[in-house]
């Protein structure tokens, strides 16, 4: 629902906007050099989930309290940040009648789609595989509405989801982040662990393309039990420390304190077959890292969810082992199915039009980073998956391959302000002629 970008609640959604045009606060940092704008500077409490080298630095705000957590993901803030920004600008030039709260809350409704799009039809696919999609219920509609909505099902998030399972990227993390030239060749890489808490590479101009250019072109890691020492050894190190933090003792911890059941209760509640013995589990995961689980648990009823999860090999077309898919596909599916605001629902007072539904269906990553950047002019089509010549080619931003969502699809006639003139035109025709008429 995009609350990365709103925020949870009114009082915080309004201290996010400018008060006009429907916009989000931004900083036009590089207002000179012609170039987009930045997050604007977390000026309350400014310690707070950020490490700063000085008192004049400051990291960014965003309707999430995690967007410095590391600076892959305040560049993907930025991003949707722009974009709001970008669907407002051009919904006021179709409708020069409509108000500040109008143009923001359709752009919110206009972006919120878009997150919900994006994420079902370029992200799990990748993530889960098509026949654990097809299983869930989770492949979208190509045309029409969708009416699969169900009051009786709660969209909320589920503590096995939030508590281990979605946290299976901690496995995916590279040990260096890479910055690559809009001619998509290497230029520079950081150590993970130097971003994580410190966004400030982002105030150089031109770099926060770099860094997505990057994330485009960089391989990422294996799905497995294996994490990258940057996030195990020195997560939210301070300056000038020779250790951090260990997310993976963190994830384990947060499992017990939430009271997650362990991974084989996830199994059955899977309908996936459990072990009763360390022999038995042979053939789901790697062999070592089964002995290493009975070298320090008594029985395999002792391991931990988040731990079981990214052990397991994967199903085939798909990321993730087949605990980790079930448990990301019930919650995605109870997202769908249990939230009245979906973007594909008929019938609502949030339902779209189907033609203005048949755009937000255009909507793709490729061009929200080519909408939303400055300097990249050729991306792949799928973002999230490397660039191949024949299934996933680049394509230059403006050639037409990937297309753009149609805002003319929003314009306001039945507004009283448009209509006026023609009104005050009827007004003047005579009661005669108008009489007449009706003999």
């Amino acid at each position: 629902d995009a609350n990365t970008v709103y925020g949870v609640n009114e009082k915080f959604a309004r201290k996010l906007r400018t008060g006009y045009g429907g916009l989000l606060r931004m900083n036009p940092v590089f207002q000179e050099y012609g170039l987009k704008d930045l997050l604007p500077l977390k000026l309350d409490i400014p310690d707070e989930g950020c490490t700063r080298p000085n008192k004049s630095m400051f990291c960014f705000e965003a309707g999430e309290i995690r967007v410095n957590e590391q600076l892959v993901l305040t560049c993907m803030h930025t991003l949707m940040a722009r974009e709001h920004n970008r669907i407002a600008t051009g919904l006021a030039q179709i409708n020069k009648h409509w108000d500040d709260e109008t143009l923001f809350q359709e752009a919110r409704r206009i972006n919120i789609a878009i997150v919900q799009h994006v994420t079902y039809n370029e992200f799990l696919p990748i993530l889960l595989g098509k026949e654990v999609m097809e299983k869930f219920g989770l492949v979208l509609q190509k045309d029409g509405y969708w009416d699969g909505y169900d009051p009786k099902v709660n969209p909320g998030i589920i503590d096995s989801f939030a508590g281990a399972a979605f946290r299976f990227g901690h496995s995916l993390l590279p040990t260096a982040v890479e910055r690559w030239s809009k001619a998509h060749k290497f230029i520079a890489s950081k150590r993970l662990s130097d971003l994580i808490r410190r966004p400030y590479d982002l105030y150089r101009a031109g770099v926060l393309d770099e860094y997505f250019m990057g994330l485009m072109n960089q391989v990422a890691q294996a799905m497995d039990d294996s994490i990258t020492q940057e996030v195990t050894n020195h997560l939210f190190k301070k300056e000038g420390a020779r250790f951090g933090m260990d997310l993976v003792s963190f994830n384990m911890q947060r499992g017990r304190e939430f009271g997650i059941p362990g991974y084989m209760e996830f199994r059955k509640f899977c309908g996936l077959p459990t072990s009763n013995t360390w022999d038995e589990m042979f053939g789901s995961m790697p062999n070592d890292t089964i002995l290493r689980y009975q070298s320090i648990f008594e029985h395999p009823a002792d391991i931990d969810l988040w731990s079981g999860g990214v052990s397991e090999k994967s199903l085939p077309g798909s990321m993730l082992g087949p605990t980790f898919a079930c448990v990301i596909a019930t919650q995605m599916s109870y997202l769908r199915r249990g939230d009245r605001f979906w973007y594909e629902l008929p019938n609502q007072p949030s339902s779209f039009t189907p033609e203005q539904l048949q755009e937000i269906r255009k909507a793709k990553l490729s061009r929200l980073i080519c909408d939303n950047t400055d300097l990249i002019d050729t991306v792949q089509i799928y973002p999230m998956v490397l660039p191949d010549h024949e299934i996933n080619p680049r394509v230059p931003c403006k050639s037409g391959v990937i297309p753009s969502i149609d805002l003319t699809k929003w314009a306001d006639y039945a507004s009283p302000d448009i209509a006026s003139p023609v009104f005050n035109y009827i007004n003047e025709i005579p009661d005669t002629l108008l009489n007449f008429r009706k003999k």
